[in-house]
């Protein structure tokens, strides 16, 4: 399944420090080839799933495009973070 990156998780991964860099593409790529399966995420946040990786949390949200389906990578941070800025960023908090 085809990934995308809005700005800010793109913006994230190019500060990081090689090492969790490639692991955070890597996981975008496990995605795409079907190896990694987001988990939904609930209440305010429905619509919207997770993958964990290790201290890091991608936020995306399934959408259908005229290629057919894909999932938008829309959020990247910390996992100590990521649901409360998140929140902020859609203006639930």
């Amino acid at each position: 399944m085809k990934v995308t990156i809005e700005p800010q998780p793109r913006e994230f991964i190019g500060r990081q420090p090689p090492v969790v860099r490639r692991r955070l593409r890597e996981a975008l790529h496990a995605i795409e080839r079907g190896d990694m399966f987001p988990e939904p995420l609930e209440d305010e946040l429905d619509g919207f799933y997770k993958v964990k990786l290790e201290g890091h949390r991608i936020i995306v949200q399934h959408a259908s495009g005229g290629d057919g389906p894909f999932f938008r990578v829309v959020f990247i941070e910390r996992r100590r973070l990521v649901y409360e800025l998140f929140g902020q960023i859609l203006g639930l908090e």
